[in-house]
């Protein structure tokens, strides 16, 4: 959700987190974890797979923690074969999209491969529309590699995909590591990134906190409040203590330009 600042800049309103970033904690409590998430600030959450012992009850503790989870992550084989019981679970959680997080190697091995991804997305994509849902596709950086003939998987999915049926969740870590510049593409590609994950990169690589590493996040959320960007996932891949990495970066956005710091307050337990 955003809301309109000027004729051309959008403010953010809402912080999400991806839950991959706790996923050790919710097996282990899964209400007090989201518990925890919702009292640091964070207004949604994106789910990655583990969505309790039952997800009507899930969608009943997220609204009494003043949680939403607008998106989650369901991989491609079940999106591909029961795209139907996918979105089942989304309807369940309230979610409006449905995200490919990941393709197996096997799927993705030439340009003729990637040509049958893009069709089959856009079969989902269609699927999903009808259902009320929207698909997007979540990238890493093997998008980023040259197919024969210097063909990106990545330009190849922006262009062979419908942007009325298939829209994009950029992961700006993996981004980076494929040499991407994210804010260069949100300006680019306005209408096709609704979502992003925020994920910094430490210098040997590795997934770190926001503001402690070599990621520009200012530039990117600029170019996200002048594109249709709706929601923004803190994420990060390991952390020896998850709870504190996320407190770390949710209050380096607090201090961010282009979002409404009003509304991403911790809140009282």
């Amino acid at each position: 959700m955003m809301k309109l600042d000027s004729a051309s800049n959008r403010e953010l309103r809402k912080i999400g987190l991806q839950l991959y970033t706790v996923r050790d904690l919710l097996t282990v409590d899964f209400e007090e974890t989201l518990k925890r998430v919702a009292i640091l600030g964070y207004s949604e959450v994106e789910f990655a797979g583990i969505f309790g012992s039952d997800v009507s009850r899930t969608r009943k503790l997220l609204s009494r923690l003043g949680l939403t989870a607008p998106s989650l992550h369901l991989d491609y084989a079940t999106l591909t074969d029961n795209a139907q019981a996918s979105f089942e679970i989304a309807h369940l959680l309230g979610s409006r999209f449905v995200i490919c997080p990941w393709l197996h190697p096997s799927v993705r091995k030439t340009t003729d491969d990637w040509k049958r991804i893009c069709d089959n997305l856009n079969t989902i994509g269609q699927l999903a529309s009808r259902s009320d849902l929207t698909l997007a596709y979540h990238n890493h950086d093997f998008e980023f590699a040259d197919l024969p003939g210097r063909i990106q998987p990545y330009d190849l999915l922006l262009r062979r995909t419908d942007e009325r049926l298939v829209k994009f969740e950029l992961d700006v870590y993996w981004a980076a590591k494929g040499n991407l510049d994210s804010a260069r593409v949100l300006r680019s590609h306005p209408s096709r990134f609704p979502l992003v994950h925020l994920k910094g990169m430490a210098n040997d690589g590795s997934t770190t906190e926001l503001g402690r590493g070599t990621i520009d996040f200012a530039g990117i959320l600029e170019a996200a409040s002048v594109s249709d960007v709706e929601h923004v996932f803190v994420e990060q891949n390991v952390s020896t203590d998850p709870l504190r990495s996320i407190e770390t970066s949710i209050a380096f956005l607090r201090n961010q330009p282009h979002l409404s710091h009003g509304s991403i307050r911790p809140r009282t337990p």
